[in-house]
Parts: C-alpha cells; sequence; structure tokens
C-alpha cells in the first residue's frame, strides 16, 4: 500500500497543474527589448460599389507573411509607443474581383521606425520616403506595438475576466479612433508554463473617414516562465460604412502572431540605428509617400492624409482626409512640354484653366508666381465657380522644369474648407518632380 502510494505522488509531480490554477499575466515591455515576431495574415470578404447601372459587389482576398525583428526605444506601461524594425520578410498579396497586386519593400527600406504619435500608429523609414504600397505592408499589418496590451497585468483564475483599454482596443483593431469599445479577454486555463486565455466583443471607430464595426474572437499564449504573450490568434469580422475613399465593405481577417524575446541583434544594435531620429516627432520628409507615374513623367513626394483614389491615361487624383474629414481633391495632369527654358505664359495658363470641361469660373481670388528653391517654374492661380453646377475653389499650379517638362495641380474644395487645406496645396506643388527622377532599388 505504501508503495502505491509513493508511486502514486511520483505520477502526481509530473501531471500538469490543474485546470483551476491561475497566474499573473502581467507583461512590462521596457526600452531595450528586443523580440522577433512573425505574422500570417488571410483576408476574404466583398466591397460594395456603387455603378451607373447600379449597387455591385467585388470580392476581396489577400494574405500577408511578415517576420522581422523589433527593439523598442520607447514604452508607457505594459506596451511599447516606440520602435524600430529590421524586416526580413514583407509579402503581400491581394485580389480584387479580377485585379491582382502585391505588397513589398525595397531592400533599402527594410529597416523601419514604429512609434504612436497624436494617439495615432505612425511608421516611417529613416532612408527615405515609401510608397504607398510599401506603406500598406508595413503600416496596415498587426499593431505589434500593442500587443502585450491585451493582459489585464494581475493575478487571475481561470474564468475570470477584465475589461481591454480603449487605446489597446483601437490599436489592434486598425482604428484612427473608437467611439465604443466591449472587448473582454477570459482567462481560460494552464498547463504546464503555459496560460492560455480568450479576447471577445466589439468595437466601434472610424477608419479613412468610414464608420467600422469590429467583431473579435482570439486566443492568446501567455509563457509563465518567460513572463511574456508569445503567440495570438486574433480574428476580425470587419462591417464597414462607405467613406471618402473607400467603398462599404465586409471583410473577415485572421491573424497568427508569433512572438519571442531575444538578445539584441546586430541589425538593431546601436551602430545600425545610429541613423534613427531622436525624439516622436521625425522629420516631415520621412513620414512623405512616394508617388511615381508608371509612364515617369512625373513623382509626387506628398504628406500622407493624401490618398490615391484614381489613376488614368491623363490623370492621378488624391483626395485629402484630416482625422476622417474630407478636405479637398487634388489632380495631377502632365501638360504638353514646352520647348527648353520655356513654359506656359500665365495667360494662356488661365485660359486653359477657364476652358476645362464641366467649369464655370466667377471670381478670381488670386494669380501670382510662387517662389522656389530648386529651379522650378510654380504658378498659382485660384479661382471660385460653378463645377457641373456645384459651387468649388479651385487652386490651378502650373509646375514646369527648366526642360520644358510641364504638369498641371488642381485643387478642387468647398469653399469652406479652404481654411482647412492651408498651405497643403503648395506643399504638394513643391513635392512634384518632372520627371520622375531615378528610382532606388
Amino acid at each position: 500500500m505504501l508503495s502505491w502510494r509513493i508511486a502514486a505522488v511520483g505520477l502526481l509531480a509530473v501531471i500538469p497543474p490543474a485546470w483551476g490554477q491561475g497566474g499573473n499575466l502581467s507583461e512590462m515591455v521596457k526600452p531595450g527589448d528586443c523580440f522577433q515576431y512573425t505574422l500570417d495574415m488571410k483576408l476574404n470578404g466583398e466591397l460594395r460599389i456603387k455603378k451607373e447601372t447600379g449597387p455591385a459587389t467585388l470580392k476581396l482576398r489577400a494574405s500577408a507573411s511578415h517576420a522581422f525583428t523589433e527593439r523598442v526605444l520607447a514604452s508607457t506601461d505594459a506596451t511599447a509607443s516606440r520602435a524600430v524594425r529590421a524586416y526580413d520578410i514583407v509579402k503581400v498579396s491581394i485580389e480584387a474581383g479580377t485585379d491582382q497586386s502585391e505588397r513589398s519593400l525595397r531592400p533599402s527600406r527594410k529597416m523601419i521606425v514604429a512609434q504612436r504619435y497624436k494617439d495615432q500608429r505612425l511608421v516611417y523609414c529613416p532612408a527615405g520616403a515609401l510608397t504607398r504600397g510599401e506603406l500598406d505592408a508595413v503600416g496596415d499589418h498587426f499593431d505589434t506595438l500593442a500587443v502585450a496590451g491585451v493582459l489585464p497585468g494581475k493575478e487571475l483564475k481561470p474564468g475570470e475576466t477584465w475589461k481591454i483599454s480603449a487605446a489597446t482596443a483601437q490599436a489592434l483593431c486598425n482604428l484612427e479612433g473608437v467611439t465604443d469599445s466591449k472587448l473582454e479577454g477570459k482567462f481560460v486555463k494552464v498547463e504546464v508554463d503555459q496560460a492560455t486565455f480568450a479576447v471577445t466583443g466589439t468595437a466601434k471607430g472610424v477608419e479613412n473617414g468610414a464608420m467600422v464595426t469590429a467583431s473579435i474572437d482570439a486566443v492568446g499564449v501567455y509563457d509563465l516562465k518567460s513572463n511574456r504573450l508569445t503567440r495570438l490568434e486574433w480574428s476580425q469580422k470587419d462591417e464597414r460604412d462607405q467613406g471618402p475613399v473607400s467603398p462599404a465593405s465586409t471583410i473577415q481577417t485572421r491573424v497568427v502572431v508569433s512572438r519571442k524575446p531575444i538578445e539584441t541583434p546586430s541589425e538593431l544594435n546601436d551602430v545600425s540605428t545610429i541613423g534613427v531620429p531622436d525624439g516622436y516627432t521625425p522629420p516631415p520628409a520621412m513620414t512623405f509617400v512616394e508617388y511615381r507615374d508608371t509612364k515617369g513623367r512625373f513623382a509626387l513626394f506628398h504628406p500622407r492624409e493624401w490618398q490615391l483614389t484614381a489613376v488614368t491615361a491623363d490623370h492621378t487624383v488624391f483626395r485629402c482626409l484630416d482625422r476622417g474629414d474630407f478636405i479637398a481633391q487634388a489632380t495631377v495632369s502632365p501638360w504638353a512640354k514646352a520647348e527648353k527654358g520655356k513654359h506656359l505664359e500665365p495667360e494662356e495658363f488661365k485660359k486653359a484653366m477657364n476652358n476645362t470641361s464641366g467649369w464655370r469660373p466667377e471670381r478670381e481670388i488670386q494669380a501670382e508666381s510662387v517662389p522656389t528653391t530648386d529651379g522650378k517654374y510654380i504658378y498659382r492661380l485660384s479661382v471660385v465657380g460653378q463645377l457641373d453646377g456645384v459651387q468649388v475653389l479651385q487652386n490651378f499650379f502650373l509646375i514646369a522644369n527648366a526642360e520644358g517638362d510641364q504638369a498641371v495641380l488642381t485643387f478642387t474644395m468647398s469653399p469652406k474648407n479652404a481654411d482647412k487645406l492651408g498651405a497643403r496645396d503648395l506643399s504638394m506643388a513643391g513635392g512634384l518632380e518632372l520627371p520622375a527622377p531615378q528610382e532606388k532599388k
């Protein structure tokens, strides 16, 4: 009998802890902490678009794989507020109807800084401007800065729950602002040294000017030995209204996040990251988006609030959103080349703009040359009038270089948005290069 009891005690010693065992699910992220991440994403959904023939749906599918190391530069409580990343793998594939596209990073843009700036996520490359595709590839994936924010930060037992903060919900659901958050965490069980928890609920908010309702069903794993969150499977369903730059949609996304603490890798040591600017406000040029005309006629380096919405053979259209509010539309139109050292004269330019189809000018506000320091010629014409029967303010810019290359940049807005636009049109005009410079690989 005694030997049986001794054997039973030995057996109990190797049985995993009971499901009723609790644990302290806390993680304090500190500057200098380094992690290795892999993210695998699958997306399915549909876009609801409006055509002249009536409403239509467009199937949307996407997949993405990311692998990178991340070094925390600054933190707030349990989450990182600023980090630098070195990407090894960036591969995004998108299918919208019959259209297919890929997103990746140029080798010169593999180092990325990610941070919180004015309660928004901001990513940029110290080496130079990102293209919109590159920005989408590294700026829209699951937000690893906030991943530890799903933890309760205290001792709990299986079955106990906690509320996920609105800030964490905003970051992980990829929203620009949250109007209502009902995300809740639940301690599920402990097996050996692994604690399992779940996150469920909804978050409502705004993204790119559209209202979004996100429904979450996620499962995470916390390692009780290293006191780190090591895995998160995040499933999210978005119901999105139509916005200024995007159609209404229903989208289901599943992301699997693997996370492992590591020593500082050589690609993120102090010497490698010497080019990462100090502080929380990067130089404006680092946050610009680089757009290149497919025919090489121009390149545009512009602030991120300008979203590309349409491209034709003769026009490239952007829309400016300021925290979800539509401010203005900008259209780039390559113009006929002039003789070397020449360009359209102001009166010729005015006549050409006033004769634009559907445009009836009423009152000229401003007409003058804009001083430049890079040898470009810029002339600005501001006019209030009727565009297809709607009163608008249009700012027309003629931009030319010394070789005779020319383009017209047109800003169209409600007159009441002129103050909101401010000097953003001048910034866009200054960022237009003719022709597109040689691309850096």
